[in-house]
């Protein structure tokens, strides 16, 4: 079950001047069918240029860890673009699509 009280730390994910937002807390079903209790979010990485980022986050099969999957990624500030995909492609926690 996903702990929602409080959010995933993502601190090795963000280096300085990274910017995280959040997307929706959903159900997410993977390429394989399994459904997921998720956290989504989109980063904007600065580092080495722009480059956005759609993760999901779910708990680990290790209890007390998170394991963060890469769902997609583009070139420049696409925060807004990947947000809706990411809306797109999860069945929110409330049940809509």
């Amino acid at each position: 079950m996903l702990d929602v009280s409080t959010a995933p730390d993502l601190h090795l994910l963000l280096a300085p001047g990274d910017q995280a937002q959040f997307v929706a807390l959903c159900d997410w079903t993977t390429r394989t069918g399994r459904v997921e209790a998720s956290w989504l979010y989109v980063v904007l990485h600065r580092r080495h240029g722009d480059w956005t980022h759609a993760y999901r986050v779910v708990p680990d099969r290790r209890p007390g860890h998170l394991a963060i999957f890469l769902e997609r990624a583009e070139p420049g500030d696409r925060r807004e673009a990947l947000a809706g995909w990411l809306r797109d492609h999860a069945t929110l926690a409330d049940g809509r699509r």
